[in-house]
């Protein structure tokens, strides 16, 4: 009996010894387990942390980039501002060039204007008849010995009231210029005005010709106030206009 309860507390004793060395095993077995599964999760997360680093050095290096390029065309929009600044300077300073340019072009002209005279002679050729009798009838103009085709002109500003052939004249011109006072040019080979036609002194309205009753090429200029012929010499001289020598004699 005794040793049957000897073995039984043995076995007991065992059995005890036997759990309590699975249950420390296991305990310590499940230790081991949690002490991986905490490094494994512990390299996950290092893992896990590792990802958000590389995203920010990606993210970093786009951003720098996007500065550089940003950069990049903020130079590149200064230089185009220089050039277009420099460009709206050259346009700028054309304008004012052509503007004084033409200034200067207009000015010249009004002095030109002002400096042109009111009335001139209407041929710089000498004179070869004057006003007056001749053949027995009145010379109502006198004669200026032009070579065939020379250019005449009106001896001041004007309105043209007729161009055209005249009986006597050949091919005549009258021109009107105001208060009563009227020039005839007659006997050219060509007209080179029209009726209505404004004239500036020297202006050309004729080629001298040998048209009408002529005997010989020349220009026969006469001046009419109110309508009557007057010595033109006299009157030219009036508007301060000396013609060529006479040379009749």
């Amino acid at each position: 009996m005794r040793r049957e309860r000897h073995t039984r507390r043995l076995a007991t004793a065992g059995l005890i010894t036997a759990v309590t060395t699975g249950a420390v095993l296991a305990a310590v077995t499940g230790q081991v387990s949690e002490a991986k599964a905490d490094r494994a999760t512990e390299s996950f997360d290092l893992t896990q942390v590792s990802w958000p680093a590389d995203t920010v050095v990606e993210e970093t290096a786009v951003q720098r980039d996007t500065a550089q390029s940003a950069l990049d065309l903020g130079v590149d929009a200064e230089a185009d501002k220089q050039a277009l600044d420099e460009a709206q300077a050259e346009a700028q300073a054309e304008a004012e060039r052509v503007a004084a340019e033409e200034a200067a072009a207009a000015e010249a002209q009004a002095e030109a204007e002002a400096a042109k005279p009111d009335w001139v002679s209407p041929s710089d050729d000498h004179i070869s008849s004057t006003f007056g009798q001749r053949w027995g009838r009145l010379h109502a103009g006198v004669d200026f010995a032009n070579e065939l085709g020379e250019p005449i002109v009106a001896v001041g500003d004007g309105t043209v009231t007729y161009a055209g052939w005249m009986a006597g004249y050949g091919n005549l011109v009258v021109i009107d210029h105001g208060n009563g006072v009227e020039t005839a040019y007659g006997h050219g080979s060509e007209i080179l005005v029209d009726v209505g036609e404004d004239t500036d002194p020297g202006e050309e309205v004729l080629l001298t010709g040998n048209t009408g009753n002529s005997t010989g090429p020349h220009l026969h200029f006469e001046v009419r106030i109110d309508g009557e012929q007057v010595d033109p010499l006299p009157w030219l001289e009036e508007q301060g206009v000396v013609p060529a020598e006479n040379d009749e004699d």
